[in-house]
């Protein structure tokens, strides 16, 4: 059974209190639903605990802080401070006993930052941790690697690190790079991800936009039924801003659930 996921932030607790309980409500009476959580570096452990309680009744997978909050696995001379960074989502999953740590692969792009990479994930030493494959920049215009399945096959086989397969970044990395966005997704999924990324957006701009499902010309039905397994976990990262309500969020829950009914059909 596939399982879908809301993505929430430990900032929540600040900026969206009622969307945390909303979407714990709507997750937990549903036994296809999970929650990923991103914990931000400014997050007590107290701030943990009381989400762990809101929570209490859903899975919950953790999504580690990425390069715009301090965090960059391609840079040599970050490694403390990415260490630091990364013990706030390993202590994160400790609580609520969350089988992967989603983490981003570094900034650059070349041989050099996608073997730093590696090596420091090999020293995070931790299996909960599964690589997110990246776009060609991100939205503070920091170059990014992990932009190829063999840049992320190089990463999961040097650390021993699981994968997060990001749809999205995908598309965004062949359009950027001019690369067979076929064979992106065909390599990309015979790599058996643990987690999936979903949201939409127009091709054609190569931008990662996060529109909610059917807002722009991903060919999303066909992603999910062919390039998802059955048992796949597939957080819906869509929508930008701070959302204060789950009402979008059950419409994109809703609309990928009618494409897995209309394949079962």
């Amino acid at each position: 059974m596939r399982k879908y996921g809301f993505k929430l932030f430990s900032s929540n607790l600040r900026t969206a209190p009622q969307l945390i309980d909303e979407c714990a409500n709507y997750a937990s009476a549903r036994d296809d639903m999970f929650i990923e959580l991103m914990v931000v570096p400014d997050s007590t452990d107290n701030d943990l605990h009381v989400l762990k309680k809101r929570m209490q009744n859903v899975e919950v997978r953790i999504h580690a802080p990425h390069n715009t909050m301090g965090f960059d696995a391609g840079n040599r001379e970050l490694v403390k401070q990415n260490q630091n960074l990364l013990a706030l989502a390993q202590k994160a999953a400790d609580i609520f006993n969350a089988k992967t740590i989603v983490v981003h692969a570094g900034c650059g792009r070349g041989q050099k930052y996608v073997e730093e990479t590696a090596r420091q994930f090999k020293l995070f030493n931790d299996k909960r941790i599964v690589v997110e494959n990246l776009p060609c920049s991100a939205s503070n215009g920091d170059i990014l690697h992990g932009n190829t399945p063999q840049e992320i096959e190089f990463i999961m086989r040097e650390s021993g690190c699981g994968f997060c397969f990001d749809f999205s970044h995908a598309i965004c990395a062949a359009v950027g790079l001019k690369l067979d966005m076929e064979k992106q997704f065909a390599d990309f999924f015979a790599m058996k991800p643990n987690v999936y990324h979903m949201c939409d957006g127009v091709i054609a701009s190569g931008e990662d936009t996060h529109m909610h499902f059917g807002d722009g010309d991903y060919p999303l039905k066909r992603l999910l039924q062919t390039l998802t397994d059955e048992n796949a976990y597939i957080t819906m990262e869509t929508g930008k801003g701070v959302m204060q309500h789950d009402d979008m969020w059950v419409k994109d829950y809703n609309y990928l659930r009618s494409f897995v009914a209309e394949g079962n059909r």
